[in-house]
Parts: C-alpha cells; structure tokens; sequence
C-alpha cells in the first residue's frame, strides 16, 4: 500500500512518498504469468485462457481474476509482446499498458466492463492486434468510450470489439486506426447496419475486412447517418471481406449494398428473405457468397433463385448453412451456369435431392454435404455414365451405411475423400477405384471391421489415410496397403482380436515415405515390423492398447522414430524388455499408464540419450527404489512432463543431470514435498509449471518462495493458485505459507519498516501542521533554562560569604540585568509598514523625553545570526513588545512567529507588555481567522492610529507612557542572571 503527503513550506512543494509492501514478490505473481516464446513451452504449457495467442510474437503473458488492473499489470514483464487478461474490472483506466511498450497482441476479456477511459491504450506504439470482449453479455451492452480511447495506436492491423453496444460511441472513435486491416464488432446490438457503417472514419484507408456478426441487425439500407450525412462510400468500397452472420436480417432494400463493388466474400444471416433482394441490392462481383438461416428452419430458398443470384454476381463459391433447399435437380442447377466451382450444404433435410445434379453444371470442383441425413452417395450412376471433375467430396456427419462398387469411378480428379462420422460398415468389391490422384482418405468413426485385400487397390496416390475410430475385429488382409507406396500418414483403428499384427504383411514393401503411424490394437497384440526398408524420414509412432508386445524390435523403423507416444494404459515392450535401447534416436516420449493402476517408471528410460522431451502420466515413484535413476544421464532433456505420479516427494538427486531442462510442468493430485534445493541442479529452467499440485502446509516448503524470489531466470507459473493441505482443509499455499511459516527476520524488518514509516509520518505531519509552535516553543524552553541556570549561578555565588563577594554579585547582577533589557520596546511590524515605523514612529519615541531604545528588525539584528534566534533573543531583552497592526502583518509569516513568540512571554512573565497598534482598521470578521490575537484585541486594551492631525499628540503620549513605566512587580523582584 501506499501513503502520499503533501508537505508544505515557504515557497516550495514537496512531496513525501512513502510506500509499505508486505514484502518482495520477485517472480511469483499473484494475477500473471509470464513465459517465454518456446516450442516445448508452447506444446507442454499452452494458454491458460482462450484468446489463441499468436506464433512469433512472445514472451506471452496472462493475467486472470483482475479486479484492480493498473495494479496486478505491473506483475507483467516490460518485454511481453502479447498479452491475455481475464479481468472483473468496471474500468480500463488510462496509461494502463504504458509500461508494456513492446506489446503487439492485447486480448482483454471482462465480465464487468463499463467503461473504457481516454488514453487507456496510451504508449502502445507497436500493437497490432487489439481484442476487447464483454463476455457476459450476448446482445451488446453499453460500454462508455471516451474520446481518444484509440490515439496513438497508429500500428494497429486488426481490432475486434465483441458484446458492446456502440450507439453511444464519440463520432470520430477510430480516427486513429489510419492501418486497420480487419475489423470486427460482434453483437454490438444495433437494428440497422447503417448504424455501423458510420462508425467509420475516412482515413481507414487499408480496411479490407468488416465483420459484424451477431449484432442484431435486422435490416439492410442507406439510410445515411446522423445529420444527413451519407455513408463513406469510398471507404466502403474498399471492402473485400463483408461478414454479417449471426444477425437476423429480414429486409434488404434496393440498392442498399450497392457501394460494395468489390467484394471476395459476404457472409449473410436471414429470416425469411426471398433472394431477390440480394440481386437488387446493387453489389457488385462476389467471389464467395455464405447464406445461412438465423435460426433453423427460417431460411428456405429456392435453388432457382440461388442459381440466379449466382450467375448475376459471379459467385464461384456457394456456403448455404440451416436452409431447407427445395428442387435439388439438375434442370435447376443448369442456370448456375459454368461459374460456380465450390458447393457447400449444411441442412438438416434434403431428401428430395437429386444426385445426378452436378450433371447441370459440371465445373464444381469442391462438394460439401454435411449434416443432411444423406443415405446414398451414388452421384456416378445417377450421372449417367458423365465424368465429374472434382477434386474435393465432404460427406460428413451423414447416414452413410456402405460404399458400393465404382461408386465415385466417375471422379477421376478427386484428390481428398471425407466420409467421416458415417454408420460405414464394409467396403465393397473395388468400392475405391477410380480415383488414382486421391491424396487423403478420411473414414474414422465409421463401423468398418474388415479390411480386404482390394479395399484400397486403385489408390496409388494415397498419402494419407484414416482410419481411427473403426473397430476393426474381422481381420486385416494381407497387402491391404501394398498399392500405397507414397503413404506418410497412416492411423488404424481399434484392432481387436487381432493377436499378431505384422507390419511388412500389410505393406508387402514398407512404404518409405511414412512419417506418422498410429496402432491401436486390443489386448495381448503381438507387433512385428518385419524386414522394412528404413524410412527417409524421422518418424511419429503412437501406441494404444492394453499390451503391445514386439519380438523383432532390432528392425529399421525403431531407429527412425524421433517422437513416441504410448497411450493411457498401454503396455510396450520387446521380450519383456523397456523399449529404450531400440529407440536410442528418441528425441520425444509420451508415456500414460491406467490412472486405475499406476505402474513403476522403467529405469531404461535414462538410455535415451538424446530425449529432449519426456511426458509420463500416472507413474509410481513412491515405491521406485531409486527415482532418480530415473532421469540419469538425460543431459539434453530440455522439456519434462510429470502428470499425477505418486511423488513422496522431490530429491535434488532426482534432477541431477537435468542440465539442459528449461520446461518443468508437475500435476499430482496428492500433497507433495519438495524438499530443498530439489530445482538447483537445473541449470537452464526457465519456465516452472505448477498445473495442480496440493502441497502439504509444512513449512519444509516454505523454502520455495524464497526460492522463487531469487531466481530471476526461472518463471514460477501458476503458484498463485495451488493449495495446500492442512487439517482436511484445502487452503491457498501461497497466503498459508506466508502465515506459517514467516521468519524472525522477517518479522524484524516488518517491525522496523513499520517504525521507520511511523516516523517519517510523524515528522512530515509535525512540519506540516506544528512547525512554528515547535519553534516557539523551543526558543520559549531555552529561555527559560537559560533563566533557571543563571538565577542557581547567582544564589550559589552569595551562600559563598562575604561583603566583598556580595558585593561583586550585586554589581555583576545589575550588569547582568543592563545586558538581559537592552531595549525598551521590540517593535514588531511588516515590511510594508516600514516607511510609517521608520518615519514616524521611530523618530517620536527615540527623539522625546525621555528617549525610548527600540529594536528594530534592519538596524538592530545581529548580523550572521538566524533569524528566528535573532527575533527570540530580542523579545526576550526588550521590556515591552509593540506590534504595529495592518493586513499586511495578518499576512505575514515571519510576524506571526513575532506574536507567538511574544505571547508566549506574556503568558509565562506576567512582567511583560505586549502593546497593540492598529495601523489601519480590521473589522472582527477579519479578524476572527487569528484566534489569539482576536482574544487579546477583546481582553486587552490597544491603540488606534487616528486620522485626526490633532489627535495624534495624544497618541504619541499614550504610547511613550505605556512602553516607559515600569511595573511594580518588576521593581521588586530580584534581578536573575542572564
């Protein structure tokens, strides 16, 4: 926390600064995280938060559960360029960023934000990429933003404003954003897209992309903006990319999109809009056209007028998502002309579907069917005998149930298949010949359970060829793969009762080329590689199963695999032997055994010399002999993975050879030690990761915090969020430690900053407020120590004896009382009164009879001495003190110090006079503000200078009278010593 005083004094303002922290974080941070750009971080950490941060643009940073955010973003490192923030805030205060300049990506999500101020994004001159969401909201809320909220973003490409309602946004909001490429405002509630468009600014010139989806608008029409001006129809011209999904548009007027004459792509939402409207709109040339039903059932358009719409603006690529198509037939789909090249459908029924419809227009080249309830994918024999040149067929999510003969033979251009999530359960007799450029081949999450012998027979071309999710428990022929020699990505489903497996049978002749293979077989599978040729490439071999057991391992595709994955459960090994000495070229290994039955780690996995990333889940070190041998000799390990292993705890002997790790992530779902020390062998980590760790709340952990202080090399990620157990509670770790387990060093310099705080307070209140009264009051306790003193001296001196000593006493002692009253009178006036005290009052007492000795600032002070030593030093050797009154005085600091210091004297030797002069007349009111010299004008007689020539005799008399006559009590008390 911290203290701000405004400490004043004459002339200068100075500003005492006083800051209190519970103590030094370092790098635990209590909101944010911080991490580096690196491949292994990005693989084995990830984003915490969903705003898909951007390749090449870290260090990354997230902050989550932010309620003050200039605060918690000073946790974030100064040369993060890409930031993600999960805030509860109701404002973005300015400057709030200022500190991040390199910053290029900012993702702000907040639940609460109301208001967004002026300057907020201020000292950002490098951002590019600017996404500010609502999340709690689905139909635009009203956000304030103020003026200027974008100034000085003259970098920024793409802005996305996604929940906030813009009605109330200042005209010339985006201004600023002279290089925005893309943008996009999502439900911002506006009825008419008009509303929209006349948010922009003129000098936008680069915009090329304007997405408004989900904003509600309902109708589409130039209706100009506010206070007759039209829409900015040269920059709407510009548009390449319109996108308006999501919004419920009913009416499109005439002419109302004519602007648009350059457009790749618009993306329409509808509700019962008959297309004609979209050819009357006046747009221009659309490349791709995406038409969807707001709602289902709400957009029914026929393929006539889609076809018409196509053909007048040039449509080669045609979305139509939810629409309820009626008159799929290839009469119609001839007035579509030659143009169209790309067909997708997303509908829920589309029975009346003529499958021969491609034979009207022949030129689509990419088909789409997804979600139609489609049972017959016969588009050949429904063509008659016609050969359809298309290169891409999507038929995903339908009712498929078999692929027959020749069924796509028609198709001799077709270079990607999709048949995915389909009920297939066989392929017919040469079902896929005909396609002898096919390069990928989808059939996962089918039923297929037998792969025959010339099932993929005319696919010499195949590179990649999918086949998980089928439970394949009829058997797998003998070279079922033998045509595929350019195959590079081969997944085969579920092979259950398959009890040996041998890979050069299902080839006949590896292929070379694999770079990716993926087995799944049931339990007890005995895999064979054979005698293969050796890869070209390094390869990715992923396992799942019960058991996979291999006799032959000295092969030539173990020593290509660079990354191993074996899979929940699975068991590896050759001849009961760990895998690790014919994988000795491994450089990644994922290993996750049942969660429901932990198994011990392999202590082979430390021949893998030349790993550099290792994941192992659901391992049990507890009961290991010797975890560490373990990790033994892996020095060029760089990225390690522990997920749910049972860890009694962490042993700096576990970590050794780890001299190259930068990426540490531990997951255990039961409390862990980490006893101390355990990350000082780790050289080079940079990034520490505590995914969900449950500590127990010893103070034998408490070693970590300091621990994490100190390293500024390694990024604590996560700690703020762990907890600890204690007493069957789940507590915060961080918040318990801190209790628990604080020091008595720490609780000293607690203490001791505490006192200095104090301190420092007390002074600066104490100059503040108590300055002059300390300074008359010490002046007034040097006098009369000074008094006290000298009156002992003097007594002293007489119980000596003597006439002669009395004698010399009584003498010196009227010295001393000559010396201590030098002055009759100390006069006491401001420096704009001087001309009356010097030419008229000076002369008048100093001149009569008898002649008065006044003190005077200018000619009585003793040069080289302070002044405040010099007025109390002289009040205290004048008999009378005389203040000669105007405004002026009342104004004056140092006259004021006169009056205190003279008042003080009053009150303590009632010997003392202190006599009043008003040069000039104050009223009560004005004088009411000087509490003390207002009570002695009341109780006290004072003199008024008067106007009146004839009455100033009078005056002059008074005046000598009451400064020369001495007090009864001062001539009969015994002089003191000075």
């Amino acid at each position: 926390m911290t203290f701000v005083f405004w400490v004043w004094r004459p002339g200068v303002s100075v500003l005492l600064l006083m800051c209190v922290c519970d103590g030094a974080e370092g790098v635990i941070r209590r909101h944010c995280d911080c991490y580096e750009e690196d491949m292994y971080v990005q693989k084995d950490i990830g984003g915490f938060i969903q705003c898909s941060l951007k390749p090449g643009l870290g260090p990354y940073a997230e902050c989550t559960e932010i309620t003050d955010l200039r605060s918690v973003l000073e946790e974030v490192f100064p040369d993060v360029r890409s930031l993600c923030i999960l805030h509860s805030s109701s404002s973005l205060p300015a400057d709030s960023f200022s500190h991040i300049p390199l910053l290029e990506h900012l993702y702000l999500d907040g639940s609460h934000l109301a208001k967004v101020t002026s300057g907020a994004f201020a000292g950002l001159p490098k951002l590019r990429f600017l996404h500010i969401l609502v999340s709690s909201s689905w139909g635009g809320v009203n956000v304030t933003l103020e003026p200027g909220v974008f100034q000085g973003l003259s970098s920024l490409e793409e802005l996305t404003l996604a929940g906030m309602s813009l009605a109330l946004a200042p005209p010339a909001l985006l201004d600023p954003l002279v290089r925005v490429r893309s943008l996009r405002v999502d439900r911002a509630g506006a009825r008419d897209l008009g509303e929209l468009f006349c948010l922009l600014s003129p000098g936008m010139e680069k915009l090329e992309t304007l997405e408004l989806p989900g904003s509600m608008v309902s109708s589409i029409q130039n209706g100009g903006c506010s206070g007759s001006n039209p829409w900015p129809t040269v920059l709407l011209s510009r548009i390449r990319i319109l996108d308006l999904r999501g919004n419920p548009v009913r009416r499109v007027e005439p002419k109302s999109l004519s602007v648009f004459q350059n457009l790749s792509s618009l993306s329409l939402s509808m509700v019962d809009v008959w297309v004609g409207q979209l050819w009357g709109s006046g747009m221009g040339r659309v490349n791709k056209l995406y038409l969807s039903s707001y709602t289902l059932r709400q957009f029914t358009p026929s393929l006539s007028d889609l076809c018409t719409l196509v053909v007048k603006h040039g449509v080669e690529s045609l979305d139509l998502h939810l629409a309820l198509i009626t008159a799929f037939t290839a009469e119609v789909m001839k007035r579509c002309g030659p143009g169209l090249r790309q067909l997708s459908v997303t509908s829920e029924d589309l029975s009346g579907m003529d499958l021969g419809f491609w034979t009207g227009t022949g030129q689509i080249q990419g088909l789409m069917m997804v979600l139609t309830k489609l049972t017959n994918a016969s588009f050949c024999s429904a063509g008659g005998g016609r050969v359809w040149n298309l290169t891409s067929l999507i038929l995903h999510e339908n009712h498929l149930t078999e692929i027959t003969t020749d069924q796509f033979s028609c198709m001799p251009l077709l270079e990607r298949l999709d048949l995915s999530g389909n009920h297939i359960s066989s392929l017919a007799h040469r079902a896929l010949q005909g396609m002898p450029l096919l390069r990928v081949l989808d059939l996962t999450h089918n039923k297929i359970s037998l792969l025959g012998e010339d099932d993929f027979e005319g696919l010499p071309a195949l590179e990649v060829l999918l086949l998980e999710g089928n439970k394949i428990s009829g058997g797998i022929a003998h070279g079922v793969f033998r045509r595929q020699h350019r195959l590079q990505d081969l997944s085969l489903g579920e092979i259950d009762i398959i009890y040996q497996l041998y890979l050069n049978m299902l080839f006949l002749g590896f292929p070379t080329k694999l770079q990716h293979l993926l087995i799944d077989t049931g339990p007890g599978t005995y895999l064979t590689v054979g005698h293969v040729p050796a890869p070209e490439f390094p390869m990715v071999l992923e396992l799942r199963g019960k058991m996979i057991q291999s006799s032959d391992c000295e092969n030539n595709m173990f020593p290509m695999v660079r990354e191993l994955k074996v899979g929940e459960g699975t068991k590896f090994d050759c001849n009961n032997i760990f895998l690790a000495p014919y994988f000795l070229n491994l450089e990644s290994f994922e290993f996750s055994a049942n969660p429901e039955k932990f198994v011990t780690p392999y202590t082979t996995i430390n021949q893998l010399r030349k790993l550099k990333r290792l994941k192992l889940t659901n391992l049990n070190f507890s009961n290991h002999t010797d975890p560490s041998v373990t990790f033994r000799n892996l020095t060029e390990l760089r990225s390690l993975v522990l997920i749910n292993c049972r860890l009694n705890f962490l042993t700096r002997s576990m970590f050794t050879d780890l001299v190259s790790l930068r990426v540490l992530r531990l997951y255990s779902e039961s409390p862990l030690i980490l006893l101390e020390g355990v990350f000082i062998p780790l050289l080079s980590l940079s990034t520490l990761v505590f995914d969900q760790v449950d500590f127990r709340c010893d103070c034998s952990n408490g070693w970590l915090l300091d621990w994490a202080d100190n390293s500024r090399k390694t990024q604590v990620v996560l700690l703020q969020r762990q907890q600890c157990i204690w007493h069957y509670q789940r507590l915060n770790f961080l918040s318990t430690m801190e209790r628990l387990c604080q020091t008595e060093d720490d609780f000293l310099s607690y203490v001791s900053t505490t006192a200095a705080v104090c301190t420092l307070l007390c002074l600066a209140l104490g100059y503040r407020f108590l300055r002059w009264p300390c300074v008359v009051l010490f002046c007034h306790l040097r006098g009369w120590v000074e008094r006290r003193v000298g009156r002992r001296w003097w007594r002293r001196k007489r119980r000596m004896g003597g006439q002669w000593e009395e004698l010399i006493e009584g003498e010196e002692g009227e010295e001393t009382e000559e010396e201590e009253v030098r002055y009759d009178a100390f006069v006491s006036f401001s420096s704009g009164d001087e001309a009356w005290v010097l030419g008229e009052m000076a002369p008048m007492l100093e001149e009569g009879e008898p002649r008065l000795r006044l003190c005077l600032h200018h000619r009585d002070f003793e040069v080289g001495k302070g002044i405040v030593d010099n007025i109390a030093e002289n009040i205290y050797c004048s008999r009378r003190t005389v203040c000669v009154l105007t405004r002026r005085y009342l104004r004056s600091d140092w006259c004021g110090l006169e009056m205190r210091v003279a008042t003080h004297r009053l009150l303590s030797e009632h010997s003392h006079r202190l006599i009043l002069i008003f040069l000039e007349h104050i009223s009560p009111f004005e004088l009411s503000a000087f509490h003390r010299l207002a009570k002695l004008a009341r109780t006290r007689t004072y003199l008024d200078w008067p106007q009146d020539e004839d009455e100033r005799v009078t005056f002059w008399e008074r005046l000598r009278r009451n400064i020369a006559e001495r007090d009864a009590d001062e001539l009969h008390d015994p002089p003191e010593a000075s």
